[in-house]
């Protein structure tokens, strides 16, 4: 088989495939020696590919402008690209579209330059922000939290500072209307008994099984997750007095606490060590950051502060690019000062305040971030290989981004074109068929098994939520779990996440109590309360998933067009050196 190096090879003209496969651009490739090549298991076709370049040529696939893609920029190439993006064919058909992706890649690359988008402001700032917030994280793990240690005295001194020591024993009334909330507190004024008015309402409580309002023992999580009783209320309410009325989503809850009792450290461990570690996080943070002002000379500017101030109560034009804090290597501007306030919704309270205020509003949300930033490049960190190769890698990520939304800019369909779509492919849009469940996890089979047999035998979901290492999927504080009956909503949407549980759920009838199952390294056991969705939606209803559907199809449409143009302008700098015969 001969390879003629000299002749050009024109790339394939297919742009809908290659627009499609090029959105995720990979690590980039350089002009390099090319080190003893282990080849990845692509195949025996891939491997005659390979090793069919000719005398000086050797070790090359292509060459696009002054770059050359060797051997292993190809086989890194396809070994990165994700499934969705791999070619549909086999053998030398897939290794060609591989390569004309792996080119027409670095066509945009070539085009960006030439039109000055991979140095523009968009780019710039971005990356900029992108690795600033990489160095901090990079900083917080390494520095900070290496700085947090917690002993077995403070997770004793935290269990009872904290409250967590104490359970009391909850009663509560619930009511559904304003009417009955106020005729509950007027009986309640006259010295009625509490039991006695809980007793006419048991019918809204499943929790109080005796009927007399009381619940169970509670601790400060449950208080908080399950029944919506704020810490501080949990900890200063006095025993036998009943609080203000707490809001829940089907009505009110009037509650008290009866009485009080020791609680077990062993029950609450984990909770007191996340507050604490929280807590030292934060403080440690603190301390660091503080040592930091100090090392690198932070100043405020007195007339940065005067024009932010101007900036915040639209005071006329100002001049954004002044200092406002400075430091040993580096500054904060106005800009970036109410940039840091705006995306922190603080901007708009803050018209009356004082400097003073607003500086150490700043100081709290950009500040250390800067200077954790500075002493990560100090320590050389934006040197490291690891850091390099992420940087230039989300770089190029930037710029095809910006490449395509220039190439894309006027394919917005109107309404019309909206409407006709929707009519030729309504059967696309559906409402999001769902699955509610109650469902179970822990960590363990056996015990999940335990936890199944107890559900059958009439056992309450929140009572087996409430067991250590017991939650669900979503957990108890998120979703509105407790509001909603601890009811959890399953949609094929969660299937990456989730793929045990997804499919199980889907394919269990209403009513059916399925487990346990695997599932996040554990164990989950569900019960299928009720099955909505999957018809077809009217057009106002999926109006904005038509659009976005037609949109994405011109888009592809156009980036594919915008692709076979640069194929044609750069023709003369592409240069495939396999051979495909």
């Amino acid at each position: 088989m001969h390879t003629d190096c000299s002749e050009l090879t024109r790339p394939r003209p297919d742009g809908e495939l290659q627009a499609r496969q090029v959105r995720t651009p990979i690590r980039p490739t350089a002009q390099r020696a090319v080190p003893v090549w282990r080849p990845p298991a692509l195949g025996l076709v891939l491997l005659a590919l390979l090793w069919t370049g000719c005398g000086e040529e050797a070790g090359l696939v292509a060459r696009v402008g002054d770059l050359e893609l060797s051997q292993q920029d190809f086989a890194a190439f396809v070994e990165r690209l994700s499934p969705g993006l791999r070619s549909d064919k086999q053998g030398r058909a897939a290794d060609r579209d591989h390569l004309q992706s792996m080119i027409d890649q670095e066509l945009l690359f070539l085009e960006a330059s030439a039109t000055g988008i991979d140095t523009s402001a968009a780019v710039v700032q971005q990356l900029l922000e992108m690795g600033r917030q990489r160095l901090v994280e990079r900083y917080r793990n390494e520095v900070i939290l290496r700085q947090v240690s917690i002993t077995s005295d403070d997770i004793d001194r935290a269990f009872v500072d904290l409250g967590y020591n104490r359970e009391r024993l909850f009663s509560r009334i619930l009511v559904r209307t304003r009417e009955e909330l106020a005729d509950v507190g007027r009986r309640l004024s006259a010295g009625d008994a509490f039991e006695e008015i809980a007793a006419e309402f048991a019918a809204n409580d499943l929790f109080a099984r005796q009927g007399d309002g009381v619940v169970s023992w509670i601790g400060r999580k449950q208080a908080e997750r399950r029944f919506a009783i704020s810490p501080d209320l949990y900890t200063d309410l006095p025993t036998g007095r009943i609080a203000e009325p707490v809001r829940l989503a089907g009505g009110w809850q009037i509650f008290r606490f009866v009485e009080d009792r020791e609680a077990q450290l062993a029950g609450y461990l984990e909770d007191v060590q996340e507050r604490l570690l929280v807590e030292r996080t934060r403080e440690v943070k603190q301390a660091e950051f503080e040592r930091l002002r100090h090392r690198y000379n932070v100043t405020l500017d007195p007339e940065g502060l005067e024009a932010l101030v101007a900036a915040i109560r639209d005071q006329g034009e100002t001049d954004m690019s002044r200092q406002l804090y400075r430091f040993e290597g580096g500054e904060v501007t106005v800009a970036e000062g109410l940039a840091g306030l705006k995306i922190m919704g603080a901007s708009g309270m803050l018209a009356d305040a004082e400097g003073d205020e607003i500086a150490e509003l700043v100081v709290g949300l950009l500040l250390p971030v800067r200077l954790f930033e500075a002493e990560a490049r100090k320590r050389g960190w934006m040197d490291d290989e690891a850091f390099l190769e992420w940087h230039e890698n989300e770089r190029r990520k930037l710029i095809i981004g910006e490449v395509f939304e220039a190439a894309t800019v006027g394919t917005a369909p109107t309404r019309d074109e909206v409407e006709a779509y929707y009519e030729i492919s309504k059967s696309r849009y559906r409402t999001q068929e769902e699955v509610f469940v109650h469902e179970l996890w822990t960590a363990d089979e056996e015990r999940a098994a335990t936890l199944r047999s107890e559900w059958e035998g009439g056992a309450e979901i929140a009572d087996l939520l409430d067991r250590q290492g017991v939650r669900s999927h979503v957990g108890i504080g998120g979703h509105g779990l407790r509001d909603h009956g601890y009811e959890m909503r399953l949609v094929r949407l969660y299937e990456p996440r989730y793929p045990e549980l997804i499919a199980a759920a889907f394919a269990a009838a209403e009513g059916d109590l399925v487990g346990p199952i695997e599932s996040l390294s554990g164990y989950a056991v569900f019960r299928v309360l009720r099955r909505a969705g999957g018809e077809i939606e009217p057009l106002e209803k999926a109006r904005s998933r038509v659009e976005a559907s037609l949109r994405a199809r011109r888009e592809n449409e156009a980036i594919g067009t915008f692709i076979r143009k640069l194929q044609d302008k750069y023709a003369d700098q592409v240069t495939v050196l396999v051979d495909w015969d």
